[in-house]
């Protein structure tokens, strides 16, 4: 098998079933938190410092910013932030590979929320976007994906993009709840210098759009310059991309190689 596409399998048996948790249930409003990562980091929600992975803990139900920054390491290791919900009476399980910067890290946050239908379900959403996913070995489509009717239990998904590293997890379903698995894919060895979009630019002296800090700790791309447009992918910040056009307060890049979207200039900046 091609190295640059070679699966990184995770077995994380997350046990994210309502009925595993049920000491949560008794808290209305109280949700679970657990967090691993490598190499071990410490863990804030918001500017709050919770400890140090891995981490596991009730939290109050509601959406969070939480970062990771890594701990006593002799190489460069890029810290983490990401917008996470917590529900109630449930667990919020996210999982890090922390590499020398965002474009080789990898990871997942899996979230469980009730749904009124009496169903079991799972979304599908990565980083990049369109990339392929299968079910329990059979493909399903591309993400964003919601795969529905879906048997109790156990499953295997499997996310894949060309030039990046392939993740496989297992995951359990329960009636009346949706499962939403988030994955972000490291780009694979051999094309950080083409598949990034970034680094044959710099080097030719094109122009490039730096991506700033944002309060959420990513951007949206989006298909068109408007904030009703669809989203196309999200980018970090520290980030830089091939300039392309701009128009009424939007830049446009290439956000990955052949594929281009707009960001807001609030947060990203044109660097010449």
């Amino acid at each position: 098998m091609d190295k640059r596409v070679l699966g990184v399998v995770l077995l994380l048996l997350a046990a994210l079933a309502f009925v595993g948790y049920r000491y949560f249930s008794s808290q209305s409003g109280v949700g679970g938190l657990r967090v691993v990562a490598t190499p071990t980091a410490s863990v804030f929600l918001g500017d709050k410092l919770l400890g140090r992975t891995p981490y596991e803990d009730k939290v109050n139900s509601g959406e969070y910013i939480v970062k990771l920054i890594p701990e006593g390491n002799k190489e460069p290791v890029a810290t983490w932030q990401g917008k996470v919900t917590v529900n109630s009476g449930v667990l919020t399980f996210i999982n890090r590979e922390l590499g020398s910067s965002d474009l080789n890290s990898a990871g997942e946050i899996l979230t469980l929320e009730k749904i009124s239908e009496k169903d079991a379900q799972i979304a599908v959403l990565t980083n990049p976007d369109a990339a392929s996913v299968a079910l329990d070995g059979q493909e399903k489509g591309t993400s964003p994906l919601v795969l529905r009717n879906l048997s109790i239990g156990d499953h295997d998904i499997t996310v894949s993009s060309p030039g990046f590293n392939s993740r496989t997890i297992k995951v359990r379903t329960t009636e009346g709840y949706k499962l939403t698995a988030s994955f972000q894919l490291a780009v694979a060895s051999g094309f950080e210098a083409t598949d990034s979009g970034t680094t044959t630019d710099e080097e030719s002296g094109s122009p490039q759009v730096l991506i700033k800090d944002t309060p959420v700790g990513f951007l949206r791309v989006r298909m068109e310059p408007s904030t009703q447009s669809t989203e196309a992918a999200q980018v970090k910040p520290g980030e830089k991309f091939p300039y392309l056009d701009e128009e009424n307060g939007w830049l446009k890049i290439e956000y990955q190689k052949g594929k281009e979207g707009w960001v807001s200039s609030t947060y990203a900046e044109k660097q010449e």
